[in-house]
């Protein structure tokens, strides 16, 4: 929205003039609000640079004020009387306390805009008349020349009377305050309040009234304060009681004709009585003087306007008000009169903080006040002196020499000293000049330093507003600079001033202290988060101990393993968890990790606990030191649960018993078979032998001397398959005995071939030999060795076909071990019959015609594992098998 926009949309509403001053207001649109005009001074309140910035402080944030704003937004009617809200806000860390005019307006285009705006523009001014300095009786003093209370309460009982008047109220309006059980009626016609009744409207509808805007006229003046009334009724038991509210004076004033209302006729305090013509300072002042009538002003070229406010007399005393600092400084009061008034001055009570600040201060600058070259060296200043010199500002008649020790002291404090009076600076310390960059005072009032350093607003409101935070300072340079502000009102050069303290908010030198102590804080706080998930998660039990070895905290697993909740064991010994033959272990390891001085660990060993139910756990113990060993030291006892395991070692236990026992039975079965079998298998060999021989006669059928043979044929296979069951047998229950020595592989290898030459030949397999010259000699059993290769080339001749190739080669593979391969190119084997034939008493398809027990690879691969060698296979479908026996390099003998 541009400027001529937001001027039409305010046009006849009472933000018009303020928009027209360039008062600090803002326009906002939407839900939530944004922002969609902002006047400089509100960017120059807030110390933000755009509109955006603007509605992040004052919208967006979780301040008190956003979120009240944000409220409004949504609740506030259109079209309603302006509504005066107190707001806090933060810039950064600094609290902005301040107030605000709200409405909404609803627009042509039927949107409705919230508009906010404070009830004076930041640092906006009355313009002030020109001065005269003429030797004429002095105008009365004001009273709104004193700092204005803003802020007071009112109240009124069901027939319409005041109660005790606010002492705000009459700071600010003197006598025109109302008096308690005064009506609004009378107090109307007494000074003139309300000629267009619109108060005793609201009052008379008992309803809920806010920002009602009042002209209150000034005791004695021809102006009128205005005032926004607040009121809402009071209900005692369903019954009206009257009323009650607060006000707020702004900075406006309005002209007032004094005809309007008759005068107070009750005296006005001596402060605010007329006072005689200044006396001559040689001259002692008469003791009293008569207030003079009332009289209209004559005419004159120019208007007489105090400068400041003066001293309170005491009474009796001398009625003289002085026109500048130091008219009277060699003036002197009668003795009592003096000390009347030094009784009677105003004064500040220090709370016990800044009085001992000041002592510090005062020992601090007791050995570095310099001193004239003229003077003795004076003792050093008590810090009694130094409080009552900060209380009261200056000595009741002080010398130039006085004063210029006084300046001297305020410069040496290490905090920003500043002396305003009527909004005119009078004196700033050298930490103050430094503060504000500039090089003196001189040149702080030709820059208009004080309106620049604080953005125009009244810097003793800022401070009173600013209570418990910081406030910002610009300095010459422009940069922002975070304060803390001690406002207080003291004497200065015999008249009424205020003095502020400033000194560099200690938040603000500390927030990148303070922001990286949060961010470690909430590092350590996740830290601790995941270390108690991960604790809780493990299966190991953690419990925690103090010194004495009671129980502080417990982990879930050790609370489940246990079967006790934190709450029932907690400040308990640890010992209730072990069983009674394990208690004095776990003490001795206790008292062993205490005793360590650099070992934080303790070693594991096996203890036995006791559950809730008094069942014993097998688990293992181990104790940790958390801390140094002090009064404040911890330590924790890690618990592991050994019940699974030792269920799961007495499982395996029971069966490898048990597999022993079936391997011994079946040994001792097949040694029985063995030996059974051998018997007559050997006496049918020997009668067949006796047979085919025909030792007691011939044979006269030649049928029955072939089946003679295949008698002698069986019965020899039957003994080999009782052999090579006995071999397995005894390989399975590690009982083959084995005679381990340097074998020559190439010789056995020519040995086996030159065996099984005549059957390939007779199958008509050709069998070819490859060795390796320099095959280093094996460490195997040589009869071992010898079956391996014999019932290798067995299964490969008798799974070829005719006109197909055995190869037998020896050589050493790349890790240097002696290996054995026989290849064939018979049918070979698939995965699945590959697995079939390495299971005993399994036969493939082809065994099936050849022949068989299937027991010739089972026995071979059971042999060579048992010679410490490598056994593998290789087969694919229709293009043969290769086994490999690789021998280790340790088993090779040179």
């Amino acid at each position: 929205m541009t400027f001529s926009d937001v001027a039409a949309l305010l046009a006849g509403s009472p933000f018009a003039d303020r928009l027209a001053r360039g008062a600090p207001l803002i326009v906002a649109v939407g839900q939530p609000p944004q922002v969609e005009f902002a006047t400089p001074a509100v960017l120059a309140l807030f110390g933000v640079a755009s509109r955006e910035a603007l509605e992040a402080v004052v919208f967006r944030a979780e301040s008190p004020g956003a979120r009240r704003l944000r409220r409004l937004a949504e609740s506030l009617p259109p079209g309603k009387p302006p509504r005066m809200e107190s707001l806090r806000f933060y810039a950064g860390r600094r609290a902005l306390p301040m107030g605000f005019l709200c409405t909404r307006i609803a627009a042509m285009d039927w949107q409705d805009f919230l508009v906010l705006a404070t009830p004076q523009a930041a640092g906006e001014a009355e313009p002030a008349p020109a001065v005269a300095e003429v030797a004429v009786p002095v105008a009365p003093v004001a009273p709104s020349s004193a700092p204005t209370q803003r802020r007071f309460l009112w109240s009124l009982d069901a027939e319409g009377r005041f109660g005790a008047p606010d002492a705000a109220l009459k700071h600010t309006v003197g006598a025109n305050a109302p008096d308690a059980g005064e009506t609004l009626d009378a107090l109307a016609a007494r000074v003139g309040l309300d000629p267009d009744g619109a108060l005793a409207a609201a009052l008379a509808a008992h309803k809920t009234f806010s920002a009602l805007r009042l002209a209150w006229p000034e005791a004695e003046q021809p102006t009128a304060r205005i005032a926004l009334l607040s009121g809402t009724p009071a209900i005692d038991k369903g019954r009206f009681v009257g009323f009650r509210g607060f006000g707020l004076f702004t900075d406006e004033t309005v002209p007032f004709a004094r005809g309007e209302a008759p005068l107070s006729a009750e005296p006005a305090p001596i402060e605010e009585q007329p006072l005689a013509s200044v006396a001559a300072p040689s001259e002692p002042a008469p003791p009293e003087v008569e207030p003079l009538a009332p009289v209209a002003p004559p005419e004159r070229s120019a208007e007489i306007v105090m400068l400041r406010q003066a001293a309170p007399l005491p009474p009796g005393g001398p009625n003289v008000i002085p026109i500048r600092p130091g008219a009277l400084a060699g003036y002197a009061y009668p003795a009592e009169e003096t000390r009347r008034a030094a009784d009677e001055r105003e004064t500040v009570e220090l709370t016990n903080d800044e009085r001992d600040a000041f002592r510090e201060i005062a020992r601090a600058l007791g050995a570095r006040l310099p001193l004239r070259s003229e003077e003795k060296a004076p003792e050093p200043p008590r810090a009694r002196d130094l409080i009552d010199l900060l209380e009261a500002g200056a000595p009741e008649a002080p010398t130039p020499a006085a004063h210029t020790d006084a300046g001297e002291l305020l410069d040496l404090l290490p905090i920003g000293a500043m002396v305003l009076r009527a909004g005119e600076p009078l004196y700033l310390n050298r930490t103050m000049l430094h503060l504000a960059g500039y090089a003196d005072l001189a040149q702080l009032r030709a820059a208009d330093g004080l309106t620049r350093m604080f953005r125009g607003r009244d810097v003793q409101t800022m401070a009173e507003e600013s209570a418990g935070g910081a406030m910002p300072l610009v300095t010459a340079d422009g940069d922002l600079v975070a304060v803390d502000a001690h406002v207080q009102t003291i004497s200065w050069d015999d008249a009424p001033a205020t003095l502020i303290a400033l000194r560099r908010a200690r938040e603000a030198e500390h927030q990148a202290e303070l922001r990286a102590l949060e961010s470690d804080a909430k590092a350590h706080e996740a830290a601790a988060r995941d270390l108690e998930a991960t604790l809780e998660a493990a299966t190991d039990g953690v419990i925690g101990l103090d010194a004495a070895g009671r129980i502080v905290t417990m982990s879930r697993a050790a609370q489940m393993l246990f079967g006790y909740e934190l709450n029932d064991v907690a400040g308990e010994s640890f010992l209730l968890l072990f069983a009674p033959q394990s208690q004095s272990e776990a003490t001795a390891r206790f008292e062993e990790i205490k005793q360590e001085s650099g070992q934080r660990f303790g070693s594991r060993g096996e203890v036995l606990g006791r559950d809730r139910r008094g069942q014993s756990i097998a688990m293992t113990l181990a104790m940790a030191r958390l801390a140094a060993p002090s009064s404040a030291a911890r330590y924790c006892a890690l618990i592991r649960d050994l019940s699974p395991a030792k269920a799961a070692e007495r499982k395996l236990e029971a069966a490898r018993e048990e597999a022993e026992q079936a391997s011994a039975r079946k040994t001792d079965f097949l040694a029985r078979i063995s030996h059974e079998v051998r018997t007559p298998l050997h006496a049918i060999l020997g009668f067949a032998e006796v047979m085919m021989e025909e030792r007691f006669g011939p044979v006269a059928n030649d049928r029955y001397k072939d089946y003679i043979k295949d008698i002698h044929a069986s019965a020899k296979h039957v003994v080999s398959l009782a052999s090579d069951l006995l071999d397995l047998s005894k390989i399975e229950a590690g009982k083959l005995e084995l005679e381990f020595a340097p074998v020559d592989a190439n010789r056995i290898v020519r040995e086996c071939v030159s065996l099984m030459q005549p059957q390939a030949a007779q199958e008509r397999i050709i069998v070819r030999l490859s060795l390796f010259d320099k095959l280093p000699n094996v460490m195997a059993d040589e009869r071992s060795l010898r079956q391996i290769l014999l019932n290798l080339m067995s299964n490969a001749v008798k799974f070829n076909e005719p006109g197909g190739q055995v190869i037998v080669s020896t050589a050493v593979d790349e890790a240097g071990h002696p290996v054995i391969r026989v290849r064939d190119t018979g049918a070979g084997m698939n995965e699945g019959e590959l697995v079939a034939a390495l299971e005993p008493f399994r036969q493939i398809g082809v065994a099936h015609r050849t022949g068989g027990a299937g027991l010739g690879l089972p026995l071979t691969k059971a042999l060579a594992e048992a010679n410490h060698a490598g056994f593998s296979i290789k087969s694919r479908k229709e293009q043969g098998t290769l086994v490999e026996v690789a021998f280790p390099t340790t088993q090779a003998a040179q």
